[in-house]
């Protein structure tokens, strides 16, 4: 989640203005009366003031501030995934789709002050091609059409730090995309939140029905300790948490924060000006556990970012989240890089592969670790008067992110049906028959070039981009395949054997905006 995002530029005034306006309102539907000579006027008054001020965005009792802020974000994607073209208009997905937020805060005495901040999420009637959106739906998103991403309090001392508690950012919620340098986190970065959803076409596949039994591109790139596929940042959607964030000190600060059900992370960021160059870079390591699902969806009567209860009360999530970022920015030249590295190991109930034949299972090792590596790169300069202007280019490297295709909860194995390239006649429709292995191993890439154009005078960005997306998947067959329009399986006769998987590309290409205020 991006809660911490710095905006591009402040509009209190706005705030002021819409106060002024709610309060013109209440005015409005309760009229002044003429003038009063029999002497209750400043009773009158007053009663009228106390009304004004219920209904504004103001200093609530005179010690509390208010600040309004936020986003909105439009956008059309066009997209091709080998066989079908479309065009969907829609929101960035959650933690970067339209929202606003309400912070304030109020000084309790030198050095020490207090307040909150809450976040609401309003992405509109549907997302961009993210996390629900597919080949069979383009009105949809994953967390609804309104939610609450942040809601919690602080106190903060300037000597000692800032203690946060309530639905927060984790120190390690975006820690090591959030140093880019760039001014482009918005449009892009390395959380897949792009096609997320889309089926994955095999190629030969004839037409849309095809698609029915086939996995998704977010079926390869999930996160083992939050069951949440994002293909990077597995400790990042707030969390109930309390938070310290230590003072900035020479250019350092450190965080950490312990939260339900368990999860516990810590931080170091560092920012600095080396003459003319700008540096932004962080580290963290979070640790998840939980008696929930480590596969998203598999597991019935269990929330999707986790939980305890049926049916996997034997089981245990233990996940370490480790991920480094950073980002150089020559300032003269506008030249700049951005880099992101993550790993995440399951130390708790392995995820295996079953041996269907002989009826034992192994610990797949691929499938309890997963590495990400992304990076950005591309000059900044203001080539026209209304503002900046960004270009870039992308690249990203996902490997052993299946966990969802992992049977549903550890010690279940990893079967799966495999879309493949190798035609086998099912006897019924005679169409290409989907194969069920085991997957061993799997990697999904990821490049993309881009352009912003700042109008400073707006607050706005207007972007546009391309990004691909190619997979590669290892499985082996379990000797079984099945009719790609449903029926029966039978007995292929390559048990053990290496399951041809030849997969399309998936282009995706964006044209969008964003106001900020």
């Amino acid at each position: 989640m991006f809660g911490e995002l710095t905006k591009t530029s402040s509009r209190i005034a706005i705030a002021a203005s819409l106060g002024f306006t709610l309060g013109m309102f209440a005015l409005g539907t309760h009229p002044a009366k003429a003038a009063d000579l029999d002497g209750d006027c400043c009773a009158d008054l007053e009663e009228r003031v106390a009304k004004l001020e219920a209904t504004t965005v103001r200093r609530g009792n005179k010690k509390v501030s208010v600040t309004l802020s936020g986003w909105v974000i439009k956008l059309g994607s066009w997209w091709d995934d080998g066989h079908e073209t479309n065009f969907y208009v829609g929101d960035k997905d959650t933690t970067l789709s339209s929202h606003f937020q309400l912070s304030g805060s109020a000084t309790i005495s030198p050095g020490w002050s207090a307040g909150y901040t809450i976040a609401i999420e309003i992405p509109g009637q549907s997302c961009s091609v993210g996390f629900a959106e597919n080949q069979f739906n383009d009105n949809a998103c994953a967390f609804g059409n309104i939610n609450t991403l942040l809601s919690y309090m602080w106190i903060k001392s300037d000597a000692y730090g800032t203690l946060n508690w309530g639905q927060l950012s984790q120190p390690t919620d975006n820690l090591g995309i959030l140093p880019d340098l760039s001014g482009t986190m918005i449009e892009s970065n390395a959380v897949v939140f792009d096609g997320g959803a889309m089926r994955v076409r095999v190629k030969g596949a004839k037409n849309s029905n095809d698609l029915a039994g086939e996995f998704t591109w977010g079926a390869f790139l999930t996160c083992l300790g939050a069951g949440f596929r994002t293909g990077a940042d597995c400790n990042g959607y707030p969390e109930n948490v309390i938070r310290y964030d230590l003072p900035t000190w020479g250019g350092f600060s450190a965080s950490s924060s312990y939260g339900d059900d368990d999860m516990w992370d810590v931080s170091v960021k560092y920012a600095a000006d080396w003459n003319s160059i700008k540096v932004s870079a962080a580290a963290g390591y979070a640790n998840l556990t939980d008696e929930g699902c480590i596969a998203v969806g598999a597991c019935t009567k269990v929330p999707v970012l986790g939980g305890g209860g049926t049916p996997s009360q034997g089981f245990r999530k233990d996940a370490d989240v480790w991920q480094v970022g950073g980002s150089v920015m020559h300032v003269p030249s506008g030249l700049w890089v951005h880099g992101y590295w993550q790993q995440e190991d399951n130390k708790g109930t392995q995820l295996t592969t079953l041996k269907f034949k002989t009826l034992t299972s192994i610990s797949n090792s691929a499938a309890n670790e997963n590495e990400t590596w992304f990076i950005k790169a591309g000059i900044k300069r203001t080539w026209l008067a209304a503002g900046a202007t960004v270009l870039w280019g992308e690249w990203g490297q996902y490997n052993d992110m299946f966990s969802f295709e992992c049977g549903g909860k550890p010690g279940a194995g990893c079967p799966t049906l495999i879309p493949t390239s190798t035609p086998f006649p099912d006897g019924i429709k005679g169409e290409i028959t989907d194969e069920q292995g085991v997957v061993n191993g799997s990697e999904v890439q990821r490049w993309g070039i881009g352009v912003v154009q700042e109008i400073d005078s707006a607050a706005m960005h207007l972007f546009a981009r391309w990004q691909r997306l190619s997979i590669d998947v290892d499985a082996t067959s379990t000797g079984l395949a099945c009719p790609s329009g449903g029926g029966l399986c039978f007995d292929n006769g390559r048990f053990g054997k290496g399951i041809n998987t030849n997969f399309e590309d998936l282009d995706i290409y964006q044209i969008g905006g964003v106001i900020f205020f």
